[in-house]
């Protein structure tokens, strides 16, 4: 499953990285890829093996909790 998520916190180099791997290192997650000009995170995952309520705290856990 493929879901993108708004987070507006995301403005730099450091923030993409930060929330990329954030994201990568979920169990259940075999992509993620952040874009700070549209403030953005596109994440693919198993919905059998992580929700995305476990994805959106992983964000939180960092500093950059997601909108929608």
């Amino acid at each position: 499953m493929k879901r993108t998520f708004s987070v507006p916190r995301i403005h730099c180099d450091g923030c993409v990285r930060t929330v990329t791997e954030t994201l990568k290192s979920v169990s259940g997650v075999t992509a993620a890829e952040a874009d700070a000009l549209k403030k953005t995170v596109d994440v693919v995952f198993d919905p059998a093996a992580v929700t995305e309520e476990r994805l959106r705290q992983a964000l939180v856990n960092v500093g950059y909790p997601a909108a929608n």
